[in-house]
């Protein structure tokens, strides 16, 4: 048996550690909402981990809680249990592996799930609020499960009813254990109320009698994690005071300290199976610590995790340790010599943007440190996804400065250049083709646009200002003044000949970019205006922000077209391409995407399934999609066709109209600055590939155009880009140039204007 479960366990290592390549596409359709057709991330790691006694087959499984749902990882899948409307904090396998439970943060209820198919079983209270802790009793017939006001209930698993409850306590508790035998529960006192000087202590429940039956007192602050050994004669606690303490279970006498000199918070404490080692994790050196548990010596040091560790727990045979942190990392590690074994990195932080690249191919995404610790976090790194299958393309980032805030970003109109603002008062500009680094400007901005025709960036910042650089130089043009708070958002007219600011101060501004004067002043807002856009055809602009309503202006007249009423506040919105709908993301208490008709300024639709805020929201240049991002670590891409009919198709179906033969088309617009889109038609499907020369032969830019069905590409959302640059990033000079398109054994060659 010893021997089963060691190699069961090593296999499900390997399993987990694989699953990224094996599974990587399976993930991103598990549990979808309604109207959604894609899934990017697993969201955050917001409570423990747990290894299942024995699972499908004799295998074990790992259950993470986590923003969305929890996630069963097994040797041959993976699942998703969705249910609950908010985070995860807790996740506990009955002793028969059978049944799984949860607890959530804000939705008020206790969930029991079948372990091997992922069904929900049932759903135990409501309205309870922020469970911190659930547990299994040792025959499986009850579970326990704590909230943050102090209340412990007792469940009949088989009934799904409240048994008892078990009051008294001034704190949450964050953590509750069962003794081997079952007959003692073990209650931590968690955080109080910060007003109030409370004592922290582990209460023993007897649970023959539902009496408590002893206290043991001696940590100095919050316990946030307790463990039986198992044969049940020491408990071990974990606390905010950096000590581990060790107790005898019968007497509740204080046996030793460990980590006396230790400053950093105890976030979890666990035995192994066999009761010899226990480890406990800390918050402040991100390490994991392996103690001799009858002796309280120390072991070893385990080092790696980047952010504070939320919880630890041993595989069934003892050999394994997991651990995952706050910056939504797993990792496992060996626990005879200490050596870390791997690292699973599936889930990410919040999304705070989200944009499409101008061909609708690529969705770029970044992280949001809203909700870290108060310590600077990592969300300097954008990732670029395939839009069509959620494939993860390239990360962009650098290590000089990893630990900048990434403020603002935005696609250039020809989509090879992404551009973004950092806390370090740098501009970033990144090759989306190759996914490198192309060059650094300096400027302070909180808000960044392209200029229609690339040639200008403008950004709006802290201290009021909007400033104007050369997209290609980074030299700056021109300021604008006249705000007095924040600039929150800035956004061009199509024309590119006006530019509008929202700001803090409540109001936003139309500048003339040709003059650099201010034009008109749009006031209405109550609070800050978070967020500025044009109407496809420049004729409205749409303005929101601290509070419920979105406002929609005339641009040439400046009057107050409408007032859409959102719930809540709102963080973000985006026209349709067609300009017929507009999609609002909204923050607390709503976590929803509406779509409103802009004809008549109502509600079309409420799309539902993020567990955080809506962050933000972008629809794909043909209007089929609609990606947002989320405080729960997802983007979701939502299926629009029932509510807008796309503009454009990527490419034609094989139908009756398919090509005679494989052809070149006549660049548009032609003469051009400072890009063109090239259309073509194939007969079969072939790899394509565009080559650009110079009128000498002199070869300036290649294109790979991947591998294309039989059809017609004619519109700028299907047809071949170029944006007037050579293969080393710089823009060409005027004149005329000859382009070629290689199809399978098809060449066909044209000519072209550039005039700057």
């Amino acid at each position: 048996m010893k021997k089963r479960l060691l190699f069961n366990s090593a296999l499900l290592l390997v399993a987990i550690l694989f699953v990224q390549d094996s599974l990587a596409q399976d993930h991103v359709r598990l549990s979808l909402p309604e109207g959604a057709k894609l899934r990017l991330g697993k969201g955050q790691l917001s409570g423990n981990l747990a290894f299942s006694p024995d699972g499908p087959g004799g295998t074990p499984q790992i259950a993470v809680a986590s923003s969305i749902g929890i996630w069963l990882y097994r040797t041959e899948s993976t699942l998703l249990l969705t249910g609950h409307t908010d985070a995860i904090l807790s996740v506990a396998f009955s002793p028969d592996g059978r049944t799984l439970a949860s607890g959530s943060r804000n939705d008020g209820t206790v969930r029991l799930w079948e372990a091997d198919t992922g069904q929900l079983q049932t759903t135990l209270g409501g309205n309870i609020r922020d469970i911190l802790s659930v547990a299994f009793s040792p025959n499986g017939r009850t579970l326990a499960s704590s909230n943050q006001y102090g209340t412990v209930r007792l469940w009949d698993v088989n009934t799904g009813q409240e048994k008892a409850t078990l009051e008294g306590h001034e704190n949450s508790v964050s953590s509750v254990a069962f003794s081997p035998d079952g007959r003692t529960l073990a209650i931590g006192d968690g955080y109080g109320p910060t007003d109030t000087n409370l004592t922290y202590t582990i209460r023993l429940w007897d649970m023959d009698t539902g009496q408590k039956k002893g206290t043991l007192e001696g940590h100095t602050d919050a316990i946030l994690s307790v463990a039986f050994s198992p044969d049940g004669r020491t408990l071990a606690s974990g606390s905010v005071d950096g000590t581990v303490r060790l107790w005898e279970a019968d007497t509740g006498q204080h046996k030793a300290t460990l980590g006396e000199d230790d400053t950093w918070d105890v976030t979890s404490v666990a035995f192994s199976p066999d009761g010899l080692t226990l480890a406990s994790s800390n918050n402040g050196d991100y390490t994991v610590r392996l103690w001799e548990a009858d002796t309280g010596k120390h072991r070893a040091t385990l080092e790696g995790h980047t952010d504070a560790i939320l919880s630890v727990a041993f595989s069934p045979d003892g050999r394994t340790l997991a651990s995952n942190s706050r910056n939504n990392k797993i990792r496992f590690w060996d626990v005879d010599p200490g050596q870390p074994k791997g690292a699973f990195e599936g889930h990410t932080g919040s999304v705070a943007f989200v944009a499409f690249a101008p061909n609708g191919r690529t969705l770029a995404s970044s992280r949001n440190c809203h909700l870290g610790s108060g310590r600077k976090c990592d969300s300097s790194t954008i990732r670029l996804w395939e839009a069509d299958t959620g494939q993860h393309k390239a990360t962009l980032e650098g290590t000089e400065w990893r630990m900048e805030s990434l403020r603002s970003m935005v696609f250039s109109p020809d989509g090879t250049t992404l551009a973004g603002g950092y806390s370090d008062g740098k501009i970033r500009l990144w090759d989306v083709d190759t996914g490198q680094h192309k060059a650094t400007f300096k400027g302070s901005v909180i808000s960044l646009v392209y200029s229609p025709d690339e040639s200008t960036l403008a950004g709006g910042d802290r201290d009021g200002i909007i400033r104007l650089w050369d997209a290609d130089t980074g030299q700056e043009k021109a300021t604008l003044t006249g705000h007095t708070g924040w600039v929150r958002s800035v956004a061009f007219s199509p024309d590119g000949s006006t530019l509008a600011s929202g700001s803090g101060d409540g109001t936003i501004l139309l500048w003339d970019v040709g003059t650099g004067q201010e034009k008109a002043t749009l006031t209405g807002h109550t609070g800050w205006v978070h967020f500025v856009v044009y109407s496809p055809d420049g004729s409205t602009l749409a303005s929101g922000g601290n509070y419920d309503t979105i406002r929609l202006w005339d641009v040439d007249t400046g009057q107050l077209q409408a007032v859409l009423e959102h719930r809540y506040n709102i963080t973000s919105v985006a026209f349709s391409p067609d300009g017929s709908t507009l999609a609002s993301g909204g923050g607390w208490f709503d976590e929803t995407i509406w779509l409103w008709d802009v004809g008549t300024g109502q509600e079309k639709a409420t799309l539902t399934g993020h567990t955080g805020w809506v962050r933000s929201v972008a629809f794909s240049p043909d209007g089929s999609t609609l990606a947002s991002g989320s405080d729960d670590g997802t983007i979701l891409l939502w299926d629009m066709s029932s509510y807008i009919t796309p503009s454009a198709p990527t490419a034609i179906e094989l139908s009756a109209t398919l090509p005679m033969q494989t052809a070149l088309l006549a660049n548009y617009p032609n003469p051009f600055n400072p890009n063109t889109y090239i259309p073509y038609q194939l007969h079969a499907p072939a790899h394509g590939r565009l080559t650009i020369y110079d009128i000498r032969g002199a070869l300036i830019r290649e294109i790979d155009l991947g591998y294309q069905q039989a059809g017609q590409y004619l519109t700028s959302a299907s047809a071949a880009h170029w944006d007037g640059r050579d293969q080393r990033g710089q823009r060409v000079a005027s004149g005329v140039y000859v382009y070629q398109l290689q199809a399978g054994p098809v060449a066909h060659g044209r000519k072209m204007l550039l005039v700057k």
